[in-house]
């Protein structure tokens, strides 16, 4: 499968010259205190209060905003499904297995979302330039080539698990994170929707679903890609679905071989969630020619 490097620099810090002594009066020796412990000068991150986006919001829908907390409770404004530039009030409850964040309305005053619905803004210039993310798609290259579940669940999100389409248009699977440590084993079939041109229903586990065609784009070196769909011929026109429009994503793209039929092409795309300032891989979606 492909293996992707990224490289760190490191930065030479030099002594500062020594102070001359004097012979008649020598200086007191300060009490001597214990050296800060070093860093590493590459994972120095000043602390940033992250700004966040809408996510996992359906084209055409919006985000509700409510008061107080609660499916139930009263829409006070909302959010488009694109909408960015979020912040909290750092106020969050739990209802049932959600959790929900209090922000800060655009207009002014707060409401509560669904957690869910929000995600780390990270701007895609600056995500294309981090090289974390090309050592998460390394590592997930090589925790897929050894069918190791639990070193892929170290690269998922904890926010969410690993969700998996088997194309763009098929529902979401979603894997939580006790689920991804044994998804190399699990016997459990899934449905992952259909085939649009014959409507017959794809169902199996992940290793016969999923794998093999991770296996057809990883083991042909295929053309990496950031935010953009490397595609080829098709009569649907593939694109990142418009509920990730605020995740950031790479594609992996193996053209359709020469000479050969010209919709023989498949990518994967992966997105990308950030937590915490951290990447993590969040969604795996497989794109295809069709008739």
């Amino acid at each position: 499968m492909l293996l992707l490097l990224a490289g760190c620099t490191r930065t030479s810090v030099p002594f500062p010259d020594q102070q001359p002594q004097t012979a008649q009066r020598p200086a007191p020796t300060p009490e001597a205190s214990p050296p800060p412990t070093p860093r590493p000068i590459f994972d120095i991150r000043p602390f940033v209060e992250p700004v966040y986006s809408v996510v996992w919001v359906p084209k055409g829908e919006s985000l509700v905003i409510r008061q107080p907390a609660g499916i139930s409770s009263v829409g006070i404004d909302s959010l488009a499904a694109d909408q960015g530039g979020i912040h909290l009030t750092g106020k969050t409850t739990l209802l049932g297995s959600s959790q929900w964040l209090e922000i800060y309305l655009p207009d002014g005053g707060i409401g509560w979302v669904n957690g869910w619905n929000l995600t780390e803004q990270v701007e895609g210039e600056d995500f294309c330039k981090d090289l974390r993310v090309l050592d998460l798609l390394a590592r997930l290259t090589q925790a897929l080539t050894a069918a190791d579940g639990d070193r892929l669940a170290e690269l998922v999100s904890p926010r969410r698990g690993l969700i998996v389409r088997h194309n763009a248009w098929n529902p979401e699977v979603l894997f939580e994170l006790p689920a991804v440590q044994s998804l190399f084993d699990e016997p459990i079939v899934q449905d992952w929707g259909i085939f649009r041109d014959s409507q017959v229903p794809i169902a199996g586990t992940f290793t016969e679903i999923i794998v093999p065609k991770l296996d057809l784009v990883l083991n042909a070196a295929p053309e990496v890609s950031c935010n953009l769909m490397g595609v080829g011929d098709s009569a649907q026109a593939p694109q990142w679905p418009p509920e990730y429009t605020n995740l950031n994503f790479y594609s992996f793209y193996r053209r359709a071989p020469d000479p050969g039929n010209r919709l023989n092409w498949h990518t994967w795309a992966v997105g990308i969630e950030y937590v915490g300032g951290a990447p993590y891989i969040a969604v795996l979606v497989h794109f295809q020619g069709e008739i």
